[in-house]
């Protein structure tokens, strides 16, 4: 068997990037499913992207700890993770080197199984959820699943209907071709959000190059397209003006001052009345009035006459 010095200078392979890397690169483990190895499978690199993926998915770290823990059989404690540093590099190997303290030796997470935690579903002392997360849990919309199929997670339903509206309002008036690529658009863009999440910038480049050419493909636009007003006859034109100008204010402002009558009205019923009340006049209304005697009628026919 070969000595300590030797087995830590030999490499091994991460069953996840696959890079040959030093045994110093892999966490210590209890468990029996690692102990031909004694470490993780996975370097730590790519656990801690898996801790992050994780912890956005959930918007938990515990949730996102306890996630890992159930994936690699480590123990898990909520007061020991809670005495972790809060630092998304270095509190997965924090935790897990607690874990391999000798008061916690031989534990994995069939112990925090026996001590009450109960998986989605059934009751526990241990919840799974985070705290005030209630609308997590809630389940997701049937219409959701129907149209983009089941298995994602729910804010892969909320990306998905976020960049459909988004590809809808730009293009209202596509047709069932193009309702085909805005589908596909909408997959290649929820991948896009996950490589970043991820890290995965090979990936990313990727997905952003296929999502321009199914884009250009498709013939879709987008509202900050400048040639999409092109197509707008000379009538839409003139609405669109009419909406955010209208024409008429501009030449006349006083066209539409009192386009109801109500200014006329409060002037004469409600004014002229305050104010031979308060002053003593004797202002009459043009129209509604009761002429005295000695009042001169000739200017008020003249015209009929």
């Amino acid at each position: 068997m070969p000595d300590k010095a030797a087995r830590k200078a030999e490499k091994y392979i991460c069953c996840q990037c696959g890079n040959d890397l030093p045994l110093a690169n892999f966490i210590k483990s209890s468990s029996s499913i690692f102990a031909g190895l004694g470490h993780l499978p996975i370097c730590k690199s790519c656990i801690v992207r898996e801790f992050k993926k994780y912890k956005i998915e959930y918007q938990s770290a515990q949730r996102a700890m306890q996630r890992l823990c159930m994936m690699f059989d480590i123990y898990f404690d909520a007061a020991l993770f809670d005495k972790c540093p809060d630092d998304d590099n270095t509190v997965v190997g924090s935790y897990i080197r607690r874990t391999n303290l000798g008061q916690y030796k031989g534990r994995t997470f069939d112990t925090t199984i026996e001590e009450g935690f109960y998986f989605t579903g059934e009751k526990s002392r241990i919840d799974m959820a985070p705290p005030n997360k209630e609308k997590e849990l809630a389940p997701i919309d049937p219409r959701l699943t129907e149209k983009w199929g089941e298995g994602l997670a729910k804010m892969d339903y909320s990306m998905l209907e976020d960049h459909y509206r988004y590809l809808k309002s730009a293009n209202p008036n596509c047709d069932s071709n193009q309702e085909i690529f805005i589908i596909d658009l909408c997959f290649t863009k929820m991948q896009q959000m996950r490589a970043v999440r991820e890290s995965r910038v090979d990936d990313y480049s990727k997905l952003t190059e296929s999502y321009r050419k199914t884009f250009a493909q498709a013939g879709l636009k987008t509202v900050q397209d400048a040639g999409a007003n092109n197509e707008d006859c000379w009538g839409v034109w003139q609405e669109r003006i009419a909406q955010y100008t209208p024409e008429e204010y501009y030449r006349n402002k006083k066209l539409y001052r009192d386009f109801d009558g109500i200014g006329s009205y409060f002037e004469r019923f409600v004014l002229r009345p305050l104010r031979n009340l308060m002053h003593g006049t004797q202002e009459r209304d043009s129209e509604y009035c009761v002429l005295d005697d000695g009042d001169d009628h000739d200017d008020e026919f003249s015209d009929s006459e």
